[in-house]
């Protein structure tokens, strides 16, 4: 890559940054279709090209959910026997969708980008629901409710590379009463630990064709192609995290609708020219 290509990785890296600490999502939601173009310049496609995708994206999401759940510690916001309950069960079934991901081929491109689709859908849908932290459902908690997010979350964020951030926050507020900053909070601090089996599963694996990173690769996990983003992921989560406890959530989430509005058209127009 030339220096121009690792300013640009650097600059998209403070972004997903800036997003996992105002959200709590984990910034796959930039770091999917940065590493979809990268990988598709080198000339990879199928199965090959969406195991690429979502290691690399994992790696990412791992030093961007670290990075946010330090600062949002520092503030006060950090629920360790949550993230525990909800953290244990989807590293199960993330590692689980991930093995067979990688072992067999089946989860080529259009499945993916149905998946990715979907999930962003559901998250556009979320982040229009005006609900205010007096009008959430404040029942107790039922027995087991961190532990279905948990697997819910697991299976999601193997199968769209999102981090899983965009099934933890509306079921933390649907199912469990959290107001969106408590959300967030606990979607970013399990994050980093949701995604350890899923890397392990990604560089044990033997890839069928060569990335970037030559000997800086270590199975699918790219190190060359994911350590500029890494340097702008720092700077920028400290930023999201500040913004998060100082800007009014409606311009929060209008900002964040409109980039999901844009990944989904982008998606759609593609997986429609693959399946025509």
């Amino acid at each position: 890559m030339d220096f121009t290509q690792l300013l640009l990785l650097f600059f998209l890296g403070v972004l997903g940054g800036t997003l996992s600490g105002l959200l709590g999502v984990g910034g796959g939601v930039i770091f999917v279709p940065v590493f979809d173009y990268i990988y598709r310049k080198l000339g990879i496609h199928g199965e090959e090209l969406v195991r690429y995708i979502l290691a690399n994206s994992f790696l990412a999401i791992l030093f961007s959910g670290l990075s946010s759940t330090y600062l949002q510690r520092k503030r006060g916001f950090f629920f360790p026997g949550i993230l525990l309950q909800i953290a244990v069960p989807a590293m199960l079934s993330g590692a689980f969708m991930s093995r067979l991901i990688t072992g067999f081929n089946w989860y080529g491109s259009a499945i993916f980008k149905v998946c990715f689709i979907v999930a962003l859908l559901f998250t556009l849908w979320r982040a229009f629901l005006k609900r205010r932290k007096d009008e959430l459902d404040l029942k107790p908690e039922r027995p087991g409710t961190y532990i279905f997010i948990g697997v819910i979350t697991g299976l999601v964020s193997a199968l769209s590379g999102l981090g899983g951030g965009v099934a933890m926050i509306p079921l933390l507020q649907l199912m469990a009463g959290r107001d969106i900053k408590t959300a967030s909070a606990i979607s970013i601090s399990v994050i980093p630990f949701m995604v350890i089996p899923f890397l392990l599963v990604y560089g044990l694996s033997t890839p069928e064709i060569s990335g970037l990173s030559g000997a800086m690769r270590v199975g699918y996990l790219d190190f060359m192609a994911v350590l500029p983003i890494l340097l702008g992921i720092i700077p920028g989560s400290r930023f999201g995290v500040g913004l998060a406890h100082k800007l009014q959530e409606k311009y929060l989430l209008s900002i964040f609708a409109l980039l999901l509005g844009l990944l989904i058209i982008k998606y759609l127009i593609e997986l429609i020219g693959e399946l025509n």
